[in-house]
């Protein structure tokens, strides 16, 4: 491997794709250093449910055809991505974090996995996910802050990002599953629209809610590697989804300055102090282009309802598998199913009749703003890697199905990340993402 790529574990998708379309590294090469890396450090950090290099090599043969033949350039070719343990693939087991279904190896990869294949991707680890994905703690840990969770059910993937072990992961998010681990594990963290990416073959938890997201480094490689998995697919309304050329648009520059919108929400008041401070700062810093919007109160009502339809598909739909497989799972799951099969079918359908409704009624700020600017969490990651953490900062725009980022922007005064959450129009996610790099390029040329 050359100087200029010895040290590429520290740099994106992007930038590594462009390192082998030049030649300045080898592919083989490449992967054994990231293989030694991987085996060096995880260790440390538990990311990876699961890890073979037997498993790399064969799709790096596969890859190296593709290239002899002189076939059309992948656009993610080389790149190793982790995939989130609820989420099918045919070689490497897919266990969802649950005692019941060890050794479960899937014949056929989920569609955004055979996705990414064919764009190129290397499916490098399956990364650990909690129990079903739900709120019982994994054993990995918050690189960035030994000793503290580091986030939500895609742990694994936010935490293999932070550490190097993956320029990009996928997670899942079913109320505030990639925000809030990017948050925690300062990097960068964008769950689109809901229903752009099919979710055929992964972990059915809540049908209504559940969607893909990315963790990444950069936005470029946000972009880049959301718009490989999203379209080709029937969302859940017969809808045709078709691809969306978001990569293009997010490197762009915007035809005007953006317009920011900052929202404290109404649970401002449970965010820590020392947050509040630090988002106090950023509104003082942005206040030639970002306004503050007090949203309604009824907003309020998207968390119970969200907490509706969770818990009843998730009863309706794990409670079986639970089943199937001796029946033992942590006492959190156990009451979830137990709430949710006691969840009224009035309720049920009344909260999932809201959701389009929750999308629409934030259309109109969209009509003056780029984006709405809110906390990504309630405040840095909580010590202890007994809990997860809050995700009530991502519910009320998970309910409503509007594309999200989070931008490792803001930290304590000793050094802990707070992700800033950019929260977008529903199916504008370029423009989402092109606000998000202005943001990013306006923040770093101030400093």
């Amino acid at each position: 491997m050359s100087e200029e790529g010895k040290y590429l574990y520290q740099v994106g998708a992007v930038e590594l794709v462009g390192h082998l379309a030049r030649g300045t590294v080898d592919l083989k090469e490449y992967a054994q250093g990231m293989m030694g890396f991987t085996q060096a450090t995880d260790p440390q950090v538990k990311a990876f449910a699961h890890f073979s290099p037997e498993i790399i090599g064969m799709q790096l043969e596969r890859l190296q055809r593709h290239r002899q033949m002189d076939a059309a350039p992948l656009p993610l070719l080389g790149v190793p991505i982790a995939v989130k343990d609820n989420i099918d693939t045919e070689d490497y087991p897919t266990e969802l974090g649950f005692v019941g279904t060890q050794g479960r190896t899937p014949r056929v990869d989920a569609y955004l996995v055979h996705r990414l294949r064919a764009a190129g991707a290397v499916i490098w680890a399956k990364s650990n996910t909690t129990e079903l994905a739900y709120f019982n703690p994994t054993v990995t840990e918050n690189p960035r802050l030994p000793g503290h969770t580091p986030g939500g059910s895609s742990s694994g993937s936010a935490a293999a990002v932070a550490a190097g072990l993956v320029p990009v992961a996928i997670g899942t998010q079913t109320n505030g599953s990639v925000i809030r681990p990017a948050s925690f594990c300062g990097v960068f963290g964008f769950k689109p629209t809901r229903g752009l990416i099919f979710n055929g073959g992964v972990l059915k938890c809540s049908e209504s809610l559940d969607q893909i997201g990315v963790f990444a480094r950069n936005i470029e490689d946000l972009a880049a590697v959301a718009e490989v998995m999203i379209g080709g697919h029937e969302d859940s309304t017969g809808r045709l989804v078709f691809p969306m050329r978001i990569r293009e648009l997010a490197a762009q520059e915007p035809p005007l300055p953006p317009k920011l919108m900052f929202a404290r929400t109404p649970m401002w008041d449970r965010v820590e102090q020392q947050a509040q401070a630090a988002f106090e700062d950023l509104l003082a810093e942005l206040q030639d282009c970002m306004s503050e919007v007090e949203l309604p109160a009824s907003v309020s009502n998207a968390i119970p309802m969200l907490k509706t339809v969770m818990e009843a598909e998730m009863s309706a739909n794990l409670k079986p598998l639970i089943d199937a497989h001796g029946g033992q799972c942590s006492q959190a799951m156990s009451d979830l199913i137990a709430r949710g099969a006691q969840t009224k079918a009035v309720d049920y359908l009344h909260a999932r009749e809201r959701m389009p409704l929750a999308t629409q009624g934030f259309e109109e700020y969209f009509d003056h703003f780029d984006a709405i600017v809110a906390p990504a969490t309630l405040g840095p990651a909580p010590k202890g890697l007994d809990t997860t953490g809050d995700p009530i900062m991502n519910t009320i725009w998970t309910y409503a199905g509007l594309p999200c980022v989070s931008l490792p922007l803001l930290q304590t005064e000793d050094g802990k990340p707070i992700g800033v959450q950019l929260i977008g129009k529903a199916n504008e996610d370029g423009r989402l993402l092109r606000t998000a790099r202005w943001l990013m390029q306006r923040l770093s040329s101030a400093t």
